[in-house]
């Protein structure tokens, strides 16, 4: 398991999950759950920071974060 903090506009807080995916989906489901407004998934896994977001691809692929 590897430790995730979800960011929203109300706050913070961790979860544990296996992969990104789940974390992903773990963070959207308490969000919604919690009404909560999403907005991002911070790791450190390996020692190397990393953040998941939601992104949307237009017709000219041009990358919207949402």
């Amino acid at each position: 398991m590897y430790e995730y903090i979800c960011t929203t506009k109300q706050g913070k807080w961790k979860l544990y999950a296996d992969n990104d995916t789940d974390a992903m989906r773990m963070a959207l489901f308490y969000s919604w759950r919690d009404g909560e407004d999403f907005i991002k998934v911070q790791s450190n896994f390996g020692g190397q920071p990393y953040t998941l977001r939601i992104c949307m691809i237009d017709k000219t692929n041009s990358i919207q974060t949402l």
